[in-house]
């Protein structure tokens, strides 16, 4: 028979582990959209971020000996044309155009500046359910695209930023809505995910970050990794107990019971890496 072309064993272990990788990736951005969507990020404003960081870091993979940007290769890693890579690379910081309005927001923003659903002061005024004029049904058909009123009356309600009853609709004033479009949350933990990255990645060579602190241990077989990982996992753990009754002793004692101003969070990463062991092994060898 011919015309019939067999993948080869290469090809499928390599489309396995596609699909693999694929899937970590993906169930990684699950996690990520799942801390990002309640602050207000949407699909079109992730994208625009996510391009501009993949051609930021295709032009420091590309640069020339000179310094300068090669915006070809930078085009043929991306998939870009060069006018594009050429446009985002004009600016250091993609520049801010606003959030994306997705239709939750735009109902929010709706009823705290339209004059249809705002007071005399321009506050946002109680709505009745249903309706003409200052009603919610009103208020989701002219800003809420077509989203029925009831989903964009559940989220509302199940973001807390809404209090309903017989008498109608009110917005009240939520911490959740002054975190609206607010990621500064991610200052605190972006240090150790970035660590974290760089490590699963190879890219932490000589020059590593003073936060990242490695220790490679060699393993022949499946069951010494497996004893290795135990040990690693349990000395963490009392490693952490340690820390956290030696440093937890106060010096002073405090005046009233409150949240602490400051807080120091120690992580320990444990990564198993197979294919650099074996790499380790065939060194010895």
């Amino acid at each position: 028979m011919t015309g019939i072309r067999i993948p080869h064993a290469f090809e499928q272990k390599n489309a396995l582990l596609s699909v693999r990788g694929a899937s970590l990736l993906q169930q990684f951005l699950v996690e990520l959209a799942l801390t990002l969507l309640p602050r207000g990020m949407t699909p079109k404003r992730f994208g625009e971020l996510a391009r501009y960081a993949f051609v930021q870091a295709a032009a420091d993979l590309s640069r020339l000996r000179n310094g300068k940007v090669s915006y070809s290769r930078v085009a043929a890693q991306t998939g870009l044309s060069r006018g594009d890579v050429r446009r985002l690379l004009e600016h250091e910081v993609l520049p801010f155009r606003g959030p994306d309005r997705a239709p939750v927001q735009r109902v929010l923003n709706g009823w705290r500046t339209d004059r249809q659903f705002t007071d005399r002061r321009g506050r946002p005024r109680p709505l009745k359910r249903y309706g003409a004029g200052a009603s919610f049904v009103a208020l989701a058909r002219k800003f809420g695209g077509d989203v029925p009123h009831k989903a964009l009356l559940d989220e509302l309600r199940r973001m807390g930023v809404v209090s309903c009853d017989e008498e109608g609709v009110r917005l009240l004033e939520s911490q959740n809505l002054r975190k609206r479009n607010d990621f500064a949350f991610l200052s605190p933990v972006l240090p150790a995910l970035l660590d974290a990255l760089r490590i699963a990645s190879g890219r932490v060579g000589s020059k590593a970050l003073t936060s990242i602190h490695r220790l490679t241990i060699p393993a022949d077989t499946e069951i010494d990794l497996a004893i290795i990982g135990e040990r690693c996992v349990s000395s963490a753990k009392s490693m952490l107990d340690g820390l956290g009754g030696s440093l937890r002793t106060r010096v002073s004692v405090p005046r009233r019971k409150s949240k602490p101003p400051h807080l120091f969070t120690v992580t320990v990463l444990l990564v198993e890496n197979k294919a650099e062991t074996r790499e380790l092994a065939g060194r010895r060898e």
